[in-house]
């Protein structure tokens, strides 16, 4: 059981990680093409494209397996620094719907989802450092 939660922690991080790359790679290419005026890597343009087509199912798997992580962990239902983790990247997917489909957010989600993406890690980085430093049993 120790082996799945481990596996499952490591493979929510990957998610986490790959989530993480869009805005990163995004960035990098507008910072440094307008510097450069010819990119040096042609395939980056296909990395950013790729990364955005499969953004929102891997975060929506990081959602399902991040729940089933912790509650395996905990053996239950519990409020602790993973949890956390969890309620950020909820939070990024509840930002990301009202943006889609909530016409006073269409243009102002996106910084908003790349805020909770800072916020997600500082919890992450929380719960690897001090897993149990919070524990609050629900049932």
């Amino acid at each position: 059981m120790y082996g799945w939660i481990k596996f499952l922690g490591w493979f929510n991080f990957s998610l986490l990680v790959l989530n993480s790359s869009l805005f990163i790679t995004r960035w990098f290419y507008r910072k440094f093409n307008k510097k450069l005026q010819n990119f040096p890597w042609e395939g980056f343009k296909g990395l950013m494209k790729f990364l955005a087509k499969v953004h929102p199912f891997t975060g929506g798997i990081l959602l399902v397996t991040a729940l089933y992580h912790g509650y395996l962990a905990t053996g239950g239902f519990v409020i602790y620094s993973g949890s956390l983790v969890f309620f950020g990247v909820l939070a990024q997917f509840i930002v990301y719907l009202l943006g889609k489909y909530a016409p006073a957010m269409k243009k102002s989600w996106r910084p908003v989802h790349r805020s909770l993406m800072l916020v997600t890690w500082a919890l992450f980085f929380v719960h690897l450092f001090g897993p149990y430093s919070i524990w609050i049993p629900i049932f």
